[in-house]
């Protein structure tokens, strides 16, 4: 009976093993994977274009030309009507309903001469015209266009935008003068406000609006805007990452 009254000796509780530690969550090594991405990815360079860059059709096709020691009389109107069509894309602005009004009015034309049956000796009129231009001609042009070009290319080393994860910058002058926008609430805006131009050179402009800015930041002339957007929609997307990063401790 005694025995029974006695109390046991208590075990010795066990030490508890440590829980291994859980491996690190799928976004910080999203967030490594950004730190090791070249710094050249992080950012996005836009060149905004003088409207002389949509005459480049002009400087082809004299170059064409210019090879011939006798251009022919065709050749003449071919360099003409490519000449005019320059001279309208940069007429004007020809957004969606103005080119339509110009495609039907177009229409209209035709089908007036048509109707009048005077569409043969307009065509005959104008198949008449042969401006004469020799090759010193065409190589002027050629060279002039080209010279011109090259300057455009030199400015836009001097003037352009730099788009980062944080800041936009614009650099401009011979001696770099930056003026930094924060992306902090930042939105841009791609418009094409010419058909014509967006035709030749995928151009349009974007529009930066930032509430530190009393009036928007228009960048004209972007060639191959869509790229462009694209990029600067990817590189803002990596800011996101960045930020949602909880800091190590």
């Amino acid at each position: 009976m005694s025995e029974e009254k006695q109390d046991p000796t208590p075990e010795p509780t066990p030490t508890p093993t440590p829980a291994p530690t859980p491996p690190a969550a799928e976004h910080s090594h999203t967030h490594s994977h950004v730190e090791n991405t070249p710094a050249r990815s992080l950012e996005v360079v836009v060149r905004p274009l003088p409207k002389v860059i949509f005459f480049y059709p002009i400087w082809i096709i004299s170059a064409i030309f210019a090879m011939f020691p006798e251009p022919g009389g065709i050749a003449g109107q071919i360099w003409m009507g490519i000449f005019f069509f320059n001279l309208l894309v940069i007429a004007a602005d020809f957004n969606e309903e103005r080119s339509l009004i110009l495609g039907l009015g177009g229409v209209a034309t035709v089908l007036a001469l048509l109707y009048f049956d005077v569409l043969g000796s307009v065509g005959g009129w104008l198949a008449g015209l042969h401006p004469v231009m020799n090759q010193t001609f065409y190589a002027l042009i050629f060279g002039g266009l080209t010279l011109i070009y090259f300057f455009v290319w030199l400015r836009s080393r001097f003037d352009y935008w730099t788009f980062r994860p944080n800041e936009v910058v614009h650099r401009f002058g011979v001696f770099p003068k930056m003026k930094r926008y924060s992306t902090e609430d930042l939105r841009w805006d791609k418009e094409v406000p010419d058909v014509l131009e967006r035709l030749l050179a995928g151009s349009g402009r974007i529009i930066l609006t930032t509430p530190h800015e009393r009036h928007p930041v228009i960048i004209e002339h972007v060639v191959r805007i869509g790229k462009i957007d694209d990029q600067i929609a990817d590189l803002l997307g990596v800011k996101a990452v960045v930020h949602t990063e909880p800091k190590s401790r």
